[in-house]
């Protein structure tokens, strides 16, 4: 009884022994047991923007696209987070059309709980992707949306976003009439 109760105690250390045996040389070579070690490093707004600066916006694009990934940038986009959403300039371009236009949402919905921070990357020009009149524009948001919108907008005060926001406010308001 008591060896019984041994073996299965000393069960998974070995198990864990093992794996470190086999996985120690691997990593030694920047690689683990199941695959590159920085597939394993958690995709955060920091790690994107080293990853942007190191390998370049198309690279980065194509690997959200292979890992699967972009719906977290959307996702962190839209909840209005700024690290996430000064991001956004460089992966738009680099983003297929339906993502491209998923991430123009995601800011649309950003607007409501980060107004500065999407005013901020907002293009001067409206003909573009980032233009005020394609992010600000109500699109399919419920019709809560745009008071909520309105009145984030007007509650920036500063002065290098005025333009922005003037542009922001101008499409938001186009619509209602």
């Amino acid at each position: 009884m008591r060896r019984a109760l041994f073996a299965r105690l000393f069960t998974p250390l070995r198990l864990a022994l093992l794996a470190m045996v086999l996985t120690t040389p691997a990593m030694g070579a920047g690689l683990t047991s199941f695959g590159p070690l920085e597939a394993m490093q958690p995709l955060n707004a920091k790690v994107l923007a080293e990853q942007i600066r190191q390998d370049g916006a198309q690279e980065v694009g194509r690997r959200l696209t292979r890992e699967h990934e972009w719906p977290r940038v959307r996702r962190a986009v839209a909840a209005g987070w700024e690290n996430w959403i000064v991001l956004v300039p460089d992966l738009i371009p680099v983003a297929d059309p339906g993502t491209s236009r998923a991430l123009q949402a995601a800011l649309r919905r950003a607007l409501i709980h980060n107004p500065r921070a999407v005013l901020s990357i907002l293009d001067r020009k409206d003909d573009v992707p980032l233009g005020g009149r394609n992010i600000c524009a109500p699109a399919a948001e419920p019709a809560s949306w745009r008071p909520r919108a309105l009145t984030a907008i007007r509650e920036v005060h500063d002065i290098h976003l005025i333009d922005r926001g003037t542009g922001c406010l101008h499409a938001l308001e186009e619509e209602k009439s």
